[in-house]
């Protein structure tokens, strides 16, 4: 019988969803419990989903012992933190929750609240989230494997990012950027959320069809396009490296990161090297983006580095995350 903690994690089906379940069976049982239906809505159904949830979550954490309740890790703060909010009063299971980035979403403040611990994807994200009410706080940066197969296939998009559309993730700048770039660049933005309509009509009036939408996508849709792309963007300073940032540097890609001169989440807790745009603006992105594209061969050396640097830091993760979530 396994004798080591136990974990519930109660998140999306999605990249990080895969690297974290992956990564956490490496320290803990960990059962996953997650809405499967990410990819499309489905409005009818929606409550039938959201009750068998709770009572899958209410089950595993009832059926251990009461001296041995798992840890339930949520990363959602809307009705996920609520269902383990629920449970945590008729189980008093420990419930972490696990913001990677620091979008003002709904619920967010309360989530951050309720929680016994906040996990934090990076170090800006634990200012915020200490801004919001915060006071049990640990930093757990998202983990990775490498890539235990590469995905082949002829480059299908010169740049790629991948992340919800929302106001911290800040894809208008990339959007923007597309303004300065040939219409010959093809861009691929990975994912769906609030700013999607916003996004597509800001495409619209730079009058290029240069960017595609491709919504939120199965993880190995994803590892295809990363693999398939030239160059990823990081938007927003403010994201935790997401798995698809990772996967991006681990199959070769080199990563433009609009951050500060220091950006400490992707080179001190990655040991990533990246490309930095002058400044926030959508021309300095734009000129990182040809600078990268017309000089991509002398790129190798640091795409080689990341490589090695993941590596490096998939070994360390697992210490890393039972302190930020047993201690």
């Amino acid at each position: 019988m396994d004798s080591r903690p136990q974990v519930v994690l109660l998140c999306k089906l999605s990249m990080h969803g895969e690297s974290l379940y992956k990564a956490l069976r490496e320290v803990c049982t960990v059962r996953w419990i997650a809405r499967k239906s990410e990819f499309r809505s489905d409005p009818v159904r929606f409550p039938l989903r959201l009750l068998r949830q709770f009572s899958r979550l209410l089950e595993v954490c009832r059926s251990a012992p009461p001296d041995s309740r798992p840890i339930i890790i949520v990363h959602s703060a809307g009705l996920d933190m609520i269902i383990a909010t629920a449970v945590r009063r008729i189980t008093d299971c420990k419930v972490l929750f696990y913001a990677v980035n620091p979008d003002q979403r709904p619920f967010l403040r309360w989530a951050v609240r309720n929680a016994d611990v906040v996990l934090c994807g990076n170090a800006k994200v634990l200012e915020e989230v200490r801004r919001l009410g915060g006071t049990v706080t640990r930093l757990l940066p998202a983990p990775f494997f490498p890539l235990e197969s590469r995905i082949e296939g002829n480059k299908e998009f010169d740049v790629v990012t991948v992340a919800s559309l929302t106001d911290a993730a800040r894809q208008n700048l990339l959007v923007e950027a597309s303004a300065y770039l040939d219409p010959s660049v093809r861009i691929a933005i990975v994912g769906d959320g609030p700013q999607r309509q916003y996004l597509t009509e800001l495409s619209r009036r730079h009058g290029r069809n240069q960017v595609s939408f491709l919504g939120d996508l199965p993880p190995r849709t994803v590892y295809r396009i990363l693999r398939n792309s030239a160059l990823y963007v990081r938007c927003s300073p403010n994201e935790g490296a997401a798995s698809s940032l990772l996967a991006a540097a681990d199959l070769g890609l080199p990563i433009i990161a609009v951050s500060g001169d220091h950006d400490p989440d992707l080179t001190d807790l990655y040991g990533l090297r990246t490309i930095v745009p002058k400044d926030h603006h959508a021309i300095s992105l734009a000129n990182a983006i040809e600078s990268s594209m017309a000089n991509y061969s002398a790129l190798y050396p640091d795409v080689s580095k990341n490589r090695e640097a993941l590596e490096s830091y998939s070994r360390s993760w697992p210490g890393i995350a039972v302190t930020a979530i047993f201690s």
